[in-house]
């Protein structure tokens, strides 16, 4: 087993399986480069108790894992604070005692977090122990640990079991792992004795200003992602940590417009750099910060990612690469891979530049290529919802020969239209009412499944293909398959057999066409097809179909490829298409036969123009041109032709640079910060040559063990960081609302910006490593507003020899260019910390205001505790102090929480947030974001407290007044009716009539008959509540005796003849029944009416001649 490549996916899943639990659905991998090659994978855990088609695509259902090193240089070795002897980590399925504490507010006395989890030992507790090792030395992983600690310190270590991993992630989902400190946030926000964490966590949000402090133990920032634990397994260590929703690359590739406006780019980017700030301060630079590495929830909160640090990542990798075939990459015996992984090209690198050449020349192959293209429109190998797509290239009818037209697919075409075909494409694109030609995906997630149905869990069929299974539903060869389908094909097909052999006991294997005598020789010549000259020769045209300039504008209507666009461009979303290229795709070269990329014969070592650091050489510079023309003799073209084809392909190549994006000015100082800085940063009354922490001050470098063993006696100090018991604070909650001011989101002036940027200064305690990171975080900042790279290669190379900025400088606005500028200085001496730009005018007062008071609501802790500061705050008036804007901007993240209330505690704060937000907000405002949530609290059919609250009449009349009398008719109105009928609960039904009785006078005769009495009155017979009759009643009464006898007894008497005209027809049971129950309900309105009527108006009503409606239901009652 070799430890310097990266796994296959399917060594990783078996592998997986194998260390923790077969229980665990492996859902895909997760790799840097084209391949299907890494060290991490999004999984699924489902309890035992779950329905077995029970498989979510919600991201907070899944978590990612990641594999650690090998089993020759463990990360994990655990010694817990009792016992300093090596000893294997216990885990105990027990429950935490942080509830019971947090219910007896124990926690505010300053427990910590670390001494009351019996779920197994914190990371705060392990200290690195050297094992022999080559390639990583005990200093390395201890300094690994420690991070994790620092970093996300109730992550908890424990031994590889599917209940250990289960109990973490329910413990996650419970939101309860920093109750402690919003618990301790409360007590201060409502004037109790708070503790040492409330001051604590405000500091490192900010307030009173972004000091440096010492290290805030025990607390996480709430921009750093959250780390469940790590697991010791057999063989490996892995790391867990949640999925999320988005990154800010998915962002920026599929929805740039839910970042609605410059506030959202400013607010994003503030929370950045806070936690750059935090991590800088600690001495730890991220030094992998780039749109991938940031991830961002659905309310587009951002975390930077622990495993994606450069450190992380280079323990996680190490120097593992992938190269060409080797069996290292395939860790299991007899790994099915390893025939669909031989004599590969591809390397790691995701230069766009050199692979395209290479594939343009015939040095790669097509099958390589595309995977490459697939992997920079970000599709996921594995990953059905988003799949890597190939092109079917023949129908599978005959054996493809090149020689025969037949068989062969129009690659000019699109499958979808070569399916629907034209005519039926043109109909839909002229009768639609957003013209469009394609309505779905180029592969659809019930495509990929279908297609692997043989090699899927059924509980995934039964989730992505159809609830019921039926086995003989799936198409049973490859031509009916092909025929069957509208979407395009997958990699497996052309690489991997057994993708038709089943697992499943009633359903048959995938039938191969007649002319291959297996799957094998199937995979053999459908892969031959995919590189044949006939292919090669058109293939570009299907690249510009899927991947480029045909996905849009006129050549899109030419093509009948015109996408239907999403409904909301403004909603957040990890999946769509990505349009790399705007020129038409150059046409590949005279290639290889299918014969040489089956042989271990080199290539043309032509130079690569990025190198592994990501730069261009001096020496190479700009020679794509020198590259190209290198390969005119040897296909013997003529002169001409050769410079038209190397005109088209450099010309396409610069147009395409932007898929060669750099975010590191230099990538060798990944995670190259030194153990003794981060550690006095962690210390920092530390004296670096003290003999009891160092040792030999002078064999530090030498001796690692001795700092690793003598530190370790120290870690008690992170232990009891917080344990101070409750104390006054040196500032109260009015200095807290002090903080939050109004500034009317007006823009930041260019001068003000430009004065700042003149008084600011380097810091003098700045290292090359923290300074990368704010270069990094400089063009992601220009990227968010050019949506495009500030950088490529090439143009990283001009900077770094001449000074020459990029041409993209002059496209950003000056403001945003005074702030890039000072981020991406040459000299790293001279760019500013990410404190200095934290305290820049750049942010305005409601973007530090916004952070401020939501900072705190991102905390892992229940719902009903977030509620609660939230609620209190904004009654202490934060939303007035900040202004509407900044209101506006809370409410996103706020909403959520008020529909989460369930105990009447809850219900109040949540009434009192949606009370204070009405007030700040405008009617428009109100409409747009209070409405929603109030209409789906009012729509739940079960009884809550919240919902009793806002039915109060009070409350009601308050949304009367702030979103005027027509929105609340159309909107609210008949929801509070509806809490009438149908089995409604009584607190409900009483509070709701109570709300139609007060309208009524107000609303008027007319308003009342039609949007009142009339939808009651038709409640009739459907479980109209007493309280419904009732109300119909007092508004009769309020309304007058006249309105009673013109408008309400002829309602009654209609309804009550009807009924018993319709009795004598041949009705169906429930109508019947609807019948005598109507009947019910009318006369029990009547019999309320009647307390309000003189006798003489009784009498004379009923006994009307022919209306005497006691006597027409006694003569009905009789023919029965």
């Amino acid at each position: 087993m070799s430890s310097d490549v990266l796994p296959c996916f399917e060594c990783l899943r078996r592998r997986i399986e194998s260390d923790i639990s077969p229980d665990i659905v492996f859902l895909y991998g997760i790799s840097d480069s084209a391949l299907n090659f890494g060290s991490a994978a999004v999984v699924q855990i489902c309890s035992s108790d779950t329905e077995e088609n029970a498989v979510s695509e919600d991201a907070s259902a899944q978590i990612v894992i990641v594999q650690l090193l090998d089993h020759q240089n463990r990360f994990l070795e655990v010694r817990t604070e009792e016992n300093a002897q090596h000893q294997e980590i216990k885990y105990s399925s027990k429950k935490s005692l942080c509830e019971d504490e947090l219910k007896a507010d124990i926690v505010r006395t300053g427990v910590a977090p670390s001494n009351h989890c019996e779920d197994g030992p914190s990371l705060l507790h392990i200290s690195g122990k050297n094992l022999e090792s080559s390639s990583i030395n005990s200093s390395e992983k201890f300094l690994c640990l420690k991070i994790l600690s620092v970093l996300s310190p109730h992550a908890i270590a424990c031994q590889s079991s599917f209940s250990a991993i289960s109990d973490l992630f329910q413990k996650y989902l419970s939101g309860s792992t920093e109750d402690y400190v919003i618990s301790s946030l409360n007590a201060f926000v409502e004037g109790e004795s708070a503790d040492q964490y409330s001051l604590n966590f405000l500091r490192l949000v900010g307030f009173p200003s972004f000091g440096v402090n010492s290290i805030q133990r025990c607390l996480r920032h709430p921009n750093i992602a959250p780390l469940l634990g790590v697991i010791n397994a057999p063989d490996y260590d892995y790391l867990l940590q949640p999925k999320a929703p988005f990154t800010l690359e998915d962002i920026l590739h599929y929805s740039p417009n839910s970042l609605k406006s410059d506030w959202h780019i400013r607010f994003l980017i503030y929370q950045i750099f806070s936690a750059l700030t935090y991590i800088h301060d600690l001495g730890i630079a991220h030094g992998n910060l780039c749109p991938s590495s940031i991830l961002l929830s659905g309310s587009l909160w951002a975390w930077l990612s622990l495993a994606d640090m450069s450190i992380m990542k280079h323990r996680i990798s190490g120097n593992r690469q992938i190269s060409s075939f080797s069996e290292g990459h395939h860790r299991i015996d007899r790994c099915p891979c390893q025939t669909i992984h031989s004599n590969l090209q591809l390397s790691v690198s995701m230069d766009w530049h050199s692979n395209f050449l290479k594939w343009w020349k015939g040095e790669l192959s097509n099958y390589e290529y595309l995977l490459f293209l697939n992997k920079l429109a970000g599709r996921r190998w594995g990953d059905h919802t988003f799949h890597t797509v190939m092109p079917w290239v023949i129908d599978f009818s005959v054996k493809p020969d090149e020689k025969s037209d037949i068989g062969w697919r129009d690659l000019k075409k699109s499958k979808w239209r070569l399916a629907k075909g034209d005519e039926q494409l043109d109909f839909t694109y002229s009768t639609s009412e957003i013209p469009h030609h394609v309505s779905d995906e180029c592969l659809s997630e019930l495509a990929v499944c279908s297609y692997k149905a043989r090699r899927l869990p059924l509980k995934i069929l039964r989730s992505a293909v159809r609830s019921v299974y039926e086995p003989n539903e799936y198409p049973s060869n490859m031509q009916r398959l092909y025929q069957w389908t509208p979407d395009e094909c997958i990699p497996e097909f052309y690489s991997d057999p057994h993708i038709f052999y089943s697992i499943h006991s009633e359903m048959s294997d995938l039938a191969v066409p007649s002319w291959a005598s297996s799957p094998e020789e199937f995979i053999l010549e459908h892969r031959s097809a995919l590189e044949s000259d006939r292919v090669s020769k058109y293939i570009h045209h299907w690249i510009d179909i899927t991947f480029g300039y045909k996905l849009s504008g006129e050549a899109s209507i030419a093509e009948k490829n015109v996408m239907l666009p999403v409904s909301d461009t403004s909603v957040p979303r990890s999946t769509g298409r990505r349009q790399l290229f705007t020129r038409p795709h150059p046409m590949r070269r005279p290639l290889k036969s299918w014969s040489d990329y089956n042989s271990n014969k080199e290539g043309n070592n032509i130079q690569q123009r990025v190198q592994n650091e990501g730069m261009v050489n001096a020496s190479e510079r700009s020679d794509l041109g020198y590259a190209l023309l290198s390969s005119a003799n040897q296909y013997h073209l003529s002169d001409s032709d050769y410079l038209e084809n190397l005109e088209e392909a450099t010309l396409f190549c610069e147009a395409a640079r932007s898929l060669n994006p750099v975010y590191n000015y230099d990538k060798n100082l990944a995670g190259k910060f030194p153990l003794v800085d981060f550690l006095h940063s962690v210390y920092p009354n530390m004296d670096k040559s003290t003999p009891n922490i160092w040792g030999r001050a002078s064999d530090a470098d030498d001796d690692s063990d001795a700092v690793i063993d003598n530190i370790y006696w120290n870690m008690g100090d992170l232990e009891t960081a917080g344990k101070s018991s409750s104390m006054p604070l040196p500032f109260g909650l009015g200095d807290l609302l002090d903080f939050f001011e109004s500034d009317d989101n007006s823009s930041t002036g260019f001068q003000e910006l430009l004065h700042w940027r003149h008084l600011s200064s380097p810091s003098a305690d700045y290292s090359e490593d923290l300074a990368g990171d704010v270069f990094s975080i400089g063009c992601i900042m220009a990227e968010l507003y050019l949506r495009k790279p500030l950088f490529d290669p090439i143009s990283l190379c001009a900077y770094k020899e001449n000074g020459v900025l990029p041409g993209a400088m002059q496209e950003l606005p000056p403001c945003i260019a005074v702030l890039v500028e000072a981020a991406i200085q040459r000299d790293w001496k001279r760019r500013l910390a990410a404190k200095c730009f934290l305290e820049s005018p750049y942010f305005s007062a409601s973007v530090r205001g916004v952070y401020l008071f939501l900072a705190p609501l991102q905390l892992l802790s229940r719902p009903g505790y977030r509620l609660r500061y939230a609620a209190r705050l904004a009654s202490e008036g934060a939303f007035r102090a900040m202004g509407p804007y900044a209101a506006e901007m809370c409410a996103s993240y706020c909403l959520p929480l008020i529909m989460s209330a369930l105990s009447d505690f809850e219900a109040e704060s949540a009434l009192c947030l949606l009370k204070e937000f009405l007030k700040c907000l405008n009617s428009l405002t109100n409409r747009e974001l209070l409405l929603p949530t109030i209409q789906k609290i009012l729509q739940a059919s079960e009884y809550s407290h919240l919902k009793v609250s806002i039915l109060q009449e009070s409350f009601v009349r308050d949304l009367w007044k702030q979103m005027g009398k027509q929105a609340y008719l159309e909107s609210i109105h008949p929801l509070v009716i509806s809490n009438l009928y149908n089995s409604p609960n009584k607190v409900s039904a009483s509070v709701a009539s109570v709300v139609l009785i007060g309208s009524s006078e107000e609303l008027g005769i007319p308003i009342t008959i039609h949007q009142t009495l009339l939808p009651v009155i038709h409640c009739f017979g459907k479980g109209l509540s007493a309280d419904g009759i009732d109300a119909l009643v007092r508004i009769g009464g309020l309304l007058g005796e006249n309105f009673i006898v013109r408008q309400l007894l002829p309602l009654i008497r209609n309804l009550v003849l009807t009924c018993i005209d319709a009795s004598y027809m041949n009705k169906p049971e429930p109508i019947r029944s609807w019948i005598g129950l109507a009947l019910i309900d009318c006369f029990s309105f009547l019999d309320g009416l009647v307390s309000l009527l003189p006798q003489e108006i009784i009498l004379k009503e009923l006994i009307q001649v022919g209306y005497a409606l006691l006597l027409c239901l006694l003569v009905r009652c009789y023919c029965f």
